[in-house]
């Protein structure tokens, strides 16, 4: 029998994608958020889309990136149409600067890689960047030996707004959204699920997972608990009057880029501190002082936020997506890492597509649940 309810636990880019899908399909999400989804890490993401091409992408991470990357522009139309919200969505184009030889033989092998999938990368010259980006004037001239890739098919999406985009078009299609809502266990029963919040339990006819990097915490229930690790990113976001740079530039793992309106957001960090949210000053001046190496306009630029989120990492880096194994009620998206906006609208779709018992573009067999649970004896 096709299911009519489902209970969403996280409120952040996965879990109201997937709620956004479902009430485009006949079933009545309600979402629970343990915090509030204007704060949720969703928002913290700098936002980077990279280039994919799914019709010839054989990899599984490759394929989810692919169909995400071709649903995003009819994703964010939609939610322009319904919300009003232009989420910020730009095919800005992206810079790929390699500086030492370890950085030039990464970009080297991506670049063939890239080729092989055909999707456009440029190696260019130091001149024609200067041309397109005049604001690296400084850094070009003090990195002589520096080479510079072009991949036109890079996008940028304004993470908050995509958020709030998702937000109220959940609302307008009726979905119920509950925030400062804790979920502090589940239950799976034969033909249903429940949640426990601190007004009692929730039942639907079943639960969905979506919690980030708390994803294993929520219940026993999950078998999940040793299976994410959280990895604390940090952002340093600074304004000026106008936008110093046309399109994303990539160093290494760092990255800086501009919104329309100004704002330049400097990224990022990779730190195992458990679920430690805040930033350290140590870590947002070294973000201010390679953007203002790269970009020296930026010295004089307002900070506008110093903020930090926790990306879900699994064991083995893939995402997932599906059922709980033995809990036909009980399902989890979760695990995303650094890709949780880029992935969100692939993940709706496909997991979309299994509850509702149609078959999803890609094989979900490499992001099942199972290998990535505790093995524990059952009790």
């Amino acid at each position: 029998m096709m299911p009519t309810t489902a209970t969403i636990v996280g409120g952040g880019a996965i879990g109201l994608s997937l709620a956004w899908e479902l009430s485009q399909r006949g079933i009545q999400p309600r979402v629970l958020e343990q915090g509030q989804i204007a704060k949720s890490t969703s928002t913290i993401a700098g936002g980077i889309l990279p280039p994919a091409n799914f019709d010839l992408a054989t990899d599984p991470m490759d394929q989810l990136r692919g169909l995400s990357h071709r649903l995003f522009p009819e994703w964010s139309g939609r939610l322009e149409q319904t919300t009003g919200i232009d989420v910020g969505l730009r095919r800005c184009g992206g810079w790929y600067l390699a500086n030492s030889a370890g950085e030039k033989a990464v970009m080297l092998g991506m670049s063939d890689y890239w080729s092989e999938m055909h999707i456009q990368c440029e190696r260019t010259t130091m001149d024609v960047l200067q041309s397109r980006e005049p604001a690296l004037a400084r850094w070009l001239s003090q990195h002589p030996d520096a080479q510079p890739w072009w991949v036109p098919d890079e996008y940028q999406i304004d993470s908050p707004r995509y958020l709030d985009a998702l937000h109220q078009a959940c609302l307008a299609a009726g979905v119920t959204i509950s925030q400062q809502t804790a979920v502090l266990d589940i239950r799976h029963h034969h033909a249903s699920a429940a949640v426990q919040t601190t007004t009692g339990w929730i039942e639907s006819d079943m639960v969905i997972v979506c919690g980030g990097s708390w994803t294993g915490l929520v219940s026993p229930e999950l078998r999940l608990t040793h299976s994410l690790i959280p990895i604390r990113g940090q952002i340093l976001v600074v304004k000026s009057e106008r936008p110093l740079l046309r399109s994303v530039i990539n160093i290494g793992n760092r990255y800086v880029l501009c919104r329309d309106d100004g704002r330049t957001l400097i990224g990022s960090c990779e730190e195992e501190v458990g679920f430690d949210k805040s930033t350290t000053e140590e870590m947002i001046e070294t973000l201010r002082q390679f953007a203002i190496d790269l970009v020296p306009e930026l010295r004089s630029a307002v900070t506008v936020q110093k903020c930090a989120g926790l990306r879900p990492l699994t064991f083995d880096g893939f995402p997932m997506i599906g059922r709980v194994p033995e809990k036909p009620h009980l399902y989890v998206a979760s695990g995303h890492y650094r890709s949780g906006i880029h992935f969100s609208p692939a993940t709706a779709v496909c997991l979309a597509d299994l509850i509702t018992g149609q078959t999803p573009p890609i094989d979900l067999e490499p992001f099942r649940v199972g290998k990535q649970q505790k093995k524990c004896p059952t009790p």
